[in-house]
């Protein structure tokens, strides 16, 4: 069984609360958003103005910590 067929057979309610998650994680980040989270991981202000600019151009689902 796959994730999809796992959360097409569960139970409503679980089926609500992992699609609720699933939305809040995979809500698009504002440029302001983006430019915070690459500054928090060690990016000096105008290098993080670079890259979220260059970010926003391509389809990104999601990015984490090593």
């Amino acid at each position: 069984m796959n994730a999809f067929d796992a959360l097409h057979a569960a139970p409503a309610e679980v089926r609500e609360a992992a699609l609720d998650l699933l939305d809040a994680v995979s809500a698009p980040l504002t440029g302001r958003q983006l430019v915070t989270a690459l500054r928090h991981g060690g990016l000096g202000l105008l290098e993080a103005r670079r890259v979220a600019r260059s970010l926003r151009k391509l389809d990104i689902i999601a990015v984490s910590k090593r």
